[in-house]
This record gives C-alpha cells, sequence and structure tokens, in this order.
C-alpha cells in the first residue's frame, strides 16, 4: 500500500477492489446496525447521492447530498427491513476511472434487491460518492426463468392432450376471461413490460392498431436506422445475438420486435383499435372497448392499462395556402418512403430534426436536388461523438454487462445528471466544432437543448429538434443539400412554386414536411373520460424530478405509462412489472390512498 489514497488509486488491483467494497458494506452493515449517525456519514462524500428503484418504496426515489441521504437510509432501512447486504458474487468490483465501482445484494421486506456504489478516494478513506438500490425480484412470487421455467409439454401419459398451439391460441384469445393487464401498443415499450409481465404469470394482453407487429417501423422511411447501438439495444431476457450489425436497419429491428414476441409466447391482437375506456373506482376495473380486425367490438375488463404507445401519436403536418393545388408529391414523413423514386427532381424538405435531415440524406444519394427548411434552430451532435459521451458504458468492449450497466446509467438522479449532460454538451460541441463551424457558415442554426442540457433533455421535455449526424449534416456544410433558414413556408402557388414568408420563391416537384407528431397522451386523452383528469403529462418531469406519471404508479389508480429508449425500456419495465405483481398478489394496493386487498385471481 502507498502512503496515500491518491497514490494508491492508481495501483488498485482487483484485489485491492473487492477488499475495498466488501469492507465499505461490512461497515454499513455495522452502522445500521448501531444507528450511529457518524459512522453512516464517515462512508460517504459530502455530495453523494442515492437513487433507489423500488427497493425500499414502491416508487422512484432519491436523495442529494450526505445529510438527507444519511437520514433517508436510516429511516428506509428500518421500515423496510433491510437485510443481508453482501458483495454480488455475479459481478466483482471494479477498479477504473480513480474509482471502485461495486454491486452488493441485499433484501428488505418482501423484495430481493441489488445495489450499486461508486467508491472514491476521501480524506482518510474511500467514501461513496453514488449509491444505487433497485429491486430484482420478489421474494415470494420469483420470475418462472432458468430452474423455474414452464414445462411447455408435459411428459408421461395425458389423456386427451391438447396441442401446445391449441393451447395458445386459447391463452391469447382471452375467450374465457379478461387479462390482468391491457397494454396499448406493440413497439419495444409494449412488449418489454408484456415480456416481464409474462415471467411473472401475470395473464397480460397486447393490442396494437396496425397489422403485423414491427409495422410502426417497416412504414416508415427506407433508410431509417435506429440511432442507438447493438451493444445498448438488448431486450429483457432475449439479448441481440452476437452477430447482430452495429446499427440496425428499421426492419430489421421490426422482425425483431414480431420475433421476441413469438419466442416470448406474449398475447398479442394485432389490427386492434382502442376505442375508449372508463375506470370504475370502487371495482378497481377498468372497462375498454376495442375493435377488432373483423369490425367486431370486444369489451375488456383489465385491472390495470398500460399505454405505451411511443412519445408521439399522429403526424403534424402545417396548413400551407394553396398546398392542395401541388402538381408534385407531397408526404409526411411518417409516409415518406425514400429517394429511390426521385432521382433529378427538386425536392423541399420542412424540418431539420432526425428526419429531415436522414431524408434529405437519403434524397441526395438517389439523386434528387434538396433543400432543407430549417425554421427554427436544432441541436447537432455526430454519431460517434454521441456515443462517445452518452454511451460509455455500452459498447463492445464494456466493462460491465448490460443488467449491470444499466444501474449505472440511472444511478445518477436527474438534477446531477443535468450537470453533466450540459458539460458532454460542450465536451461533444469541442469535438465537433469543425463540422459546427462548417455548419454556421452555412447559415445553420443551434440550439443546445433546454438549458443546455442537449439530447437527453430535449427528448425528456419532448421536443424532437435534434439531430444526430450520420452524414447529412456534411452534405449541408458542404452545400450540397441546400440550406434556407429562419423562415416558413407560406404558399403553393402555380402548383409548382414554393413561397416562402421572406417572399423568395423556390420550384419544387417533391414537398416532404419532417414536421414531426402530436403528443400522443393528447391524442389518447379524450377517449379515456374522466379517468384521464388526474394526469396532467405522460414523461417528461415530475415534481420530484423523477419521471412523470412514467413506469411508476401514475396520479390515475390503474392507468400506466411506459415510454422511452429501447434501453430504458429494458431497465424501467422490471419496476412496473414486479409492482403490478405486488398489487395483483395484494402485497400492495392499486390505490395508496386506500387500503390494501387481495385482488380475485
Amino acid at each position: 500500500m502507498t502512503d496515500t489514497l491518491d497514490s494508491l488509486v492508481m495501483e488498485l488491483t482487483a484485489q485491492d477492489a473487492a477488499r475495498l467494497a466488501a469492507q465499505w458494506i461490512a461497515d454499513l452493515t455495522a452502522a445500521l446496525e448501531s444507528g450511529s449517525a457518524s459512522a453512516l456519514e464517515e462512508l460517504f462524500t459530502d455530495d453523494a447521492t442515492w437513487r433507489d428503484f423500488m427497493a425500499f418504496s414502491w416508487d422512484f426515489t432519491h436523495s442529494i447530498g450526505r445529510d438527507s441521504l444519511v437520514s433517508r437510509l436510516f429511516d428506509l432501512a428500518k421500515a423496510a427491513d433491510l437485510d443481508g447486504l453482501a458483495v454480488n458474487a455475479q459481478q466483482p468490483p471494479v477498479a477504473a476511472d480513480g474509482r471502485v465501482h461495486a454491486f452488493f445484494d441485499f433484501t428488505t421486506r418482501d423484495r430481493i434487491d441489488r445495489g450499486y456504489v461508486s467508491l472514491v478516494p476521501g480524506a482518510r478513506r474511500f467514501a461513496a460518492a453514488t449509491v444505487q438500490t433497485q429491486v430484482i425480484s420478489l421474494k415470494e412470487h420469483p420470475e418462472q426463468t432458468g430452474h423455474r421455467r414452464k414445462d411447455g409439454k408435459t411428459y408421461g401419459i395425458v389423456p386427451d392432450r391438447p396441442r401446445w398451439t391449441s393451447e395458445r391460441r386459447k391463452e391469447a384469445a382471452f375467450d374465457d376471461g379478461d387479462p390482468a393487464v391491457l397494454i396499448l401498443g406493440a413497439g419495444h415499450n409494449g412488449l418489454a413490460i408484456a415480456a416481464r409481465l409474462g415471467a411473472l404469470d401475470v395473464p397480460t394482453l397486447v393490442i396494437d392498431r396496425e397489422v403485423r407487429i414491427g409495422d410502426a417501423w417497416r412504414k416508415r422511411y427506407a433508410s431509417l436506422a435506429l440511432h442507438s447501438t447493438v451493444w445498448g439495444d438488448h431486450m429483457p431476457y432475449i439479448p441481440l445475438p452476437p452477430t447482430w450489425t452495429s446499427h440496425t436497419p428499421k426492419d430489421k429491428w421490426a422482425d425483431f420486435l414480431e420475433s421476441y414476441a413469438t419466442l416470448l409466447d406474449l398475447n398479442v391482437w394485432m389490427s386492434t383499435t382502442f376505442l375508449n375506456g372508463h375506470y370504475d373506482e370502487d371495482a378497481e376495473r377498468w372497462t375498454i372497448h376495442v375493435r377488432r380486425e373483423d369490425g367486431s367490438i370486444r369489451t375488456l375488463h383489465p385491472r390495470h392499462f398500460v399505454v405505451a404507445g411511443g412519445l408521439f401519436g399522429s403526424p403534424k403536418i402545417p396548413a400551407i395556402k394553396g398546398i392542395e393545388s401541388f402538381r408534385g408529391v407531397v408526404a409526411h414523413s411518417d409516409e415518406f418512403q425514400g429517394g429511390a423514386d426521385f432521382p433529378g427532381k427538386k425536392a423541399l424538405v420542412v424540418g431539420a430534426g432526425v428526419s429531415g435531415h436522414e431524408i434529405v440524406h437519403d434524397l441526395y444519394e438517389h439523386g434528387a436536388d434538396v433543400t432543407m427548411l430549417q425554421r427554427s434552430a436544432t441541436y447537432v451532435v455526430t454519431f460517434d461523438s454521441y456515443h462517445k459521451y452518452w454511451s460509455g458504458h455500452f459498447t463492445e468492449d464494456a466493462v460491465f454487462p448490460p443488467e449491470f450497466a444499466d444501474q449505472i446509467a440511472y444511478a445518477t438522479p436527474n438534477l446531477r445528471s443535468d450537470e453533466i449532460n450540459k458539460k458532454l454538451v460542450k465536451l461533444a460541441a469541442e469535438a465537433d466544432k469543425d463540422l459546427l463551424d462548417r455548419l454556421a457558415a452555412r447559415g445553420f442554426k443551434f440550439e443546445w437543448g433546454p438549458d443546455g442540457t442537449g439530447i437527453i433533455g430535449s427528448h425528456m421535455s419532448g421536443r424532437d429538434s435534434y439531430q444526430i449526424d450520420i452524414g447529412a449534416s456534411s452534405l449541408i456544410a458542404d452545400g450540397k443539400v441546400h440550406l434556407k433558414q429562419g423562415v416558413e413556408l407560406a404558399e403553393v402557388k402555380d402548383g409548382t412554386t414554393a413561397v416562402f414568408s421572406d417572399g423568395s420563391e423556390l420550384k419544387v416537384e417533391l414537398i416532404v414536411f419532417a414536421t414531426g407528431y402530436e403528443q400522443f397522451w393528447n391524442h389518447i386523452r379524450p377517449s379515456l373520460g374522466t379517468a384521464a383528469a388526474k394526469i396532467d403529462k405522460a414523461y417528461g418531469r415530475a415534481a420530484d424530478n423523477e419521471y412523470a406519471n412514467t413506469w411508476r404508479r401514475s396520479a390515475q389508480p390503474g392507468l400506466w405509462f411506459g415510454t422511452g429508449f429501447i434501453r430504458m425500456a429494458r431497465f424501467y419495465t422490471r419496476f412496473m412489472a414486479l409492482l403490478i405483481k405486488a398489487i395483483e398478489e395484494g402485497l400492495e394496493p392499486v390505490d395508496p390512498d386506500k387500503p390494501t386487498k387481495k385482488n380475485p385471481s
């Protein structure tokens, strides 16, 4: 050992990391058992944070600063019967970046839990700068995985044995009863929560208006691909194989989602339209009407209704004078398929977010003469910088498997993450300086996300005015794609000419509106009647700076929301599913303001 902690950090071995983690956990156990506030305080840095995902209470909570953290930890540990703190046996502690990263196991009253701690050198010892805790499973109701998996076929003699396919059709039809959970939306969010609930043996049905699972992706423009990378895009229970492409084309992802539902025996009704729903507060059940493919109306009475339709609903198309007389092709990005049909054509793309950039890129590659209309400002970051600064735990050579990397990625409270994101935005801008300077020289205008928080802040606030560049920005910077900035498309005259708000004109043969979408919640709100009155917003920030009404209980009992990135779905669906299971087993009430009562099976 060296004389100072600073020099020790430079020499830490795996054995040192294991020893320091074990000592910290032992000291944490001793401090909690003794009730010594001073002993507990020594284990944390002054500005330490703790974020809990339903290990201690059935909600998402956080503390910032040692004083707040220590006080809450004492109270919650006692109230939740914290026990069994031990170093996690699956993932050994790691020394990296001047700190020790360690995972630990423990239990609370009815839960099996796992924590993460980041230890940094302090004045006298290594202390915790960041702590994250989360529920992993329910003690008495484990997932039906591994040794608890279903038989599929029962070996032996079974008179009049039904075929497995017949049993699956019967299960998915729900002719003899209602699902406990009805999920609206068969995208990655809806399917991930259905998979989690299925593993917990909670009868669940997913409905979607599209014909096939994945059609919401298949119908988008041909050049679309996921902007995340394969290492962060694993879904619950089925990781993407090592042969999977680094960048996932949208049709490939659509096919994977369809396969995912089949492989996990998820109950899905496609070509099914949600009509309306009413929640009975006394019965704690929904009455929901849906229209099936054959036009018949089916009435369902689930206890839980999960809206997993994504952030956005119907396309937004501005009203343009004379657009009905346009003799060319006009389309929203939602229905535009690609540039292959427009070589040599003059094209105008209205909008400068992700879709706008990718569509001008595609049109240029197919020989169109393209102009982008940037009406306001856009945040731009290159693909490489985005993943370097925001996806460091999800790479080919990542130190931690995704399940553990998720804990680290979601360990920091959002208020602290805001400050981190501001710094990362500046680092990315410096790395991308050459491109940004060339764009600015063309008249391109920039924004930096809400209060400088970039893509993450934009996404959380429901904004889509950002661009992860995979080539389109260079086309604009080099003048290969023309740019009009700061004006609006005001009129189409003579069936061929776009007239802008500054009086300038442009002959065009194709107009694509990459103008975004309405908020999905605003679209569905009217069909839920009084049940929607308590919901001010879905997603974004709540007053406690966790997600508003999303992945947790919403303000309306029995109504749940799930939305966000693929990585978010993998992480957050665990908590929603376990809370719903706890409610179904009578461990928790549907409405926390009412006494717990056992739900009928």
